[in-house]
This record gives C-alpha cells, structure tokens and sequence, in this order.
C-alpha cells in the first residue's frame, strides 16, 4: 500500500534537449525527503557509510553497494554520521523506461537483460548487489566524467557505458558468478600498483589508491602489507626511486638535471630525494648515472 507524504521526483526535471539520461554525485543529508521516481535509478555509493531505506526496508551501506530501483520504488539514504568528515556520497544514473526497453531488446534472449525487465514489471521490485573489484565504480567513475565534460559525442557515450553497466549487472546475477571471478587481492594490487606508476610525479594519497581499486583504506594497506611486504609509504618510495633509477640510467634523457627527474619521480625535494636515493642504492644519483649497472 502507497504511503503518504513521498515526494515524486520527475524525469522532466532532469532530462533535457532530448537526453534522457542524467548522473549527478551527491552527499547524502538527514533533511532529504523520502521520494520515489517516474524513471530508473542505478545508485552506486561512492564512499562513505550509512543507511538506505527502500520501502519498509532498512538496509547498511558501504562504499560498492549499487542499487537497481524501479520506477516507483520510495527510498532515501541517510549517512551514519552527521558529520561532515564522514560524508555518505552516492552516484545517481537516472534513466527513463523508454530508453531501458531499448537497450534491453537489444540482445537476444540468451544474452537479455530480461531479469532487468521483470523486475521492471513487478511493482516494488528492487535489486541489491555488490562489486567485487571496483567494477562498477568505474563504471560510475567514467558515467559522471562524460556526463560533467560533455564532450563531443558525450550523449553516445553515456548510452555505452549504461548498457555496459547493465550488463555488468546482469553477469553479476548469475549463478557461480563468484567463483568465475579473479582472485580479489592480487587483482586489486595491479590496480592498485598501475595507478600509482600513472601518476608518480603527482601528489598520491592512500584515498586516492584505494578508491581506484574499489575498497577501502584499511582494507588496501593489510592488502599491500600480505601482498609486497611493505606499508604503502614505503611502496610508494620504492617506486619513485625505482622511476628515477630508470630514467637516470636512460641515455636519451641525458639532458635533464638531477632536480628534473626527482621531480618527474615525484621527490621534488633535491635533499630528500638525495637522501632516499642514497639509501635505496649506496651512491648518490650522480654517481649512479656516470657509473656501469
């Protein structure tokens, strides 16, 4: 039975200039109302911890949760704190029906995203699941950057990744989907190590890593410690020293100084990067460039 006092939240408000698409990343706050919707809703939560109340339903949420909310379906997150040093930030995709038949129809029946469609047609209906290594964060990730940029062609590309969303979700449904999936940790350190190679001459945090690799902080240092040996601090310094050894020891780059590759290595400070670079190797950079290896 239908309660009263939800607000109904329209596509109309959100789809514009023939888009019927919209994705937006919010911080979830304890004023919001409760409210249900004339399109579909895919809710992927960011980061953070908290509650989303579906229905009667009262359900703890995590960084990886998605949530598949049908048109109709009443709900409402709300953060476990009021804090806003512990924000509850959700990504929404918002879709509208017309354009979910389309992109279900598309496939055959052996490749359907027809359990997607029945729980279309069952009034409350709604789906929960959880990604195992970060894929639908990126997903999201790569939803929301098309979205803001709008670049050239941005409205194509949304419609791809939305199907390739689906049907991610739809892999995610079936049975044994579990047991087919990579071995969790050493797959999250690849990540995990790719990210940090990327973008070693950039400012890295332990955040930032672990939101790339699609777990949390603790979670990626224990991962780190079982998996290298190390804390992420002195992962991170190997690697900038393991940079600066390839590019020191690289002929072609003869013409940048000392100071140009600590930088590139991210160690900007010359007296540090001297200091760590002595006692990753015994010599000092100079050295270890007009010396054999």
């Amino acid at each position: 039975m239908k309660r009263s006092g939800i607000w109904l939240e329209k596509g109309e408000l959100f789809f514009h200039n023939g888009l019927n698409i919209f994705v937006n990343r919010v911080s979830e706050r304890f004023d919001l109302p409760e409210h249900e919707h004339d399109f579909i809703e895919i809710c992927y939560v960011w980061s953070g911890a908290g509650f989303h109340y579906i229905g009667d339903e009262t359900i703890r949420v995590s960084q990886g949760d998605l949530f598949f909310l049908p048109v109709g379906v009443s709900h409402i997150f709300r953060p476990s704190s009021p804090s806003a040093k512990e924000p509850l930030l959700i990504v929404n995709c918002i879709f509208d029906e017309k354009l979910f038949q389309f992109l279900t129809s598309l496939l055959p029946a052996e490749y359907g995203l027809y359990r997607f469609r029945q729980l279309v047609s069952e009034p409350g209906g709604w789906l929960r699941m959880r990604e195992t290594n970060g894929e639908f964060g990126r997903l999201f990730e790569s939803l929301h950057a098309e979205f803001e940029s709008k670049r050239t062609g941005f409205e194509t590309m949304l419609v791809g990744l939305l199907l390739q969303l689906l049907i991610g979700m739809e892999r995610a449904m079936e049975p044994g989907a579990d047991a087919v999936a990579r071995d969790a940790v050493p797959y999250r350190i690849e990540r995990a190590l790719q990210y940090i190679r990327e973008r070693l001459h950039e400012r890295i945090t332990l955040a930032q890593i672990a939101r790339h690799a699609g777990i949390g902080e603790r979670q990626l240092q224990r991962d780190l410690a079982e998996q290298t040996g190390l804390s992420f601090s002195a992962l991170l310094r190997k690697e900038r020293i393991d940079r600066s050894r390839m590019l020191l020891a690289d002929p072609s780059l003869s013409s940048l100084t000392v100071a140009d590759i600590a930088a590139q290595s991210g160690l900007p400070d010359l007296k540090r990067f001297h200091r760590l670079f002595k006692q990753a190797t015994g010599m000092t950079p100079g050295q270890y460039r007009a010396g054999p290896r």
